[in-house]
């Protein structure tokens, strides 16, 4: 990442960039979207969460890219793989745009702040072109920002640890937030982000559907909480992982 693009992270909450997957890497993560979320009973938004190992997907997961990209970001040493989800958001041509807006991982100003940073560093690869049509990302850029400095002094959080603690916008601090803008981006790009930024899911109202691969990295010294099932689950896919990635990349795996 550039400095800029690094800058960009740091006050907008969000840069896009390219990576340097190639198509073939792309079309075959595209194929296991198609044989992993595939269109039934009229769910249009199917995803899945540390519950896959298709090898198209790990190819990608363990890419040395994206670890040092989140070095980068988090400004670390040594970072972590920590949450990973897929999401295909089918048409509806016939449903007016939407977007729904919140946040899911909750930190205060200190934790951005420090060195490294006690934060998730979020890409979502989009595995298809995103325009405005086709179920871009609503994002107010700067937004984490505002609730961190609010979280700092909220003696809820005194001494606590960032965690993932999904809030919707009802729900958040009244606060001077910036209008969404919509995420586009070509298909192989990646979004580096913080979820502690408000943003939201959009309805596709285009002709294609819309595949994001999201992969998220943590400081390795640093611990972010975890509903104990969540926790669970996540744990068990570690397991998993560690016998499946190749031996020079299985370090990227807790343990």
């Amino acid at each position: 990442m550039t400095e800029q693009e690094l800058q960009q992270f740091d006050d907008a909450g969000c840069t896009t960039i390219d990576t340097p997957l190639t198509t073939g890497q792309i079309a075959n993560a595209c194929a296991a979207f198609d044989r992993l979320l595939p269109f039934r009973d009229g769910k249009f938004r199917p995803g899945l969460t540390c519950s896959y190992f298709d090898p198209a997907l790990l190819e990608i997961l363990q890419h040395p890219f994206f670890e040092e990209c989140a070095r980068q970001a988090l400004r670390s040493r040594e970072v972590l793989f920590y949450q990973t989800a897929i999401v295909t958001t089918y048409p509806e041509p016939d449903t007016p745009f939407s977007f729904w807006q919140h946040v899911d991982i909750q930190y205060r100003l200190s934790d951005f702040q420090a060195v490294p940073r006690r934060i998730v560093c979020s890409f979502f690869l989009w595995l298809t072109d995103v325009n405005e049509r086709r179920a871009p990302m609503m994002f107010r850029p700067g937004s984490h920002l505002q609730i961190a400095e609010i979280r700092e002094d909220d003696p809820d959080w005194a001494n606590g640890q960032s965690r993932v603690a999904p809030v919707p916008m009802d729900k958040l601090p009244a606060l001077p937030y910036s209008d969404p803008v919509s995420l586009t981006a070509t298909a192989g790009q990646v979004s580096v982000l913080t979820t502690a930024a408000v943003h939201g899911a959009s309805v596709n109202v285009d002709s294609e559907p819309r595949k994001v691969f999201v992969l998220t990295f943590v400081d390795a010294g640093t611990t972010i909480g975890l509903s104990e099932r969540e926790g669970a689950l996540t744990a068990e896919y570690y397991e998993g992982l560690r016998s499946r990635l190749r031996p020079e990349r299985a370090h990227i795996v807790p343990r």
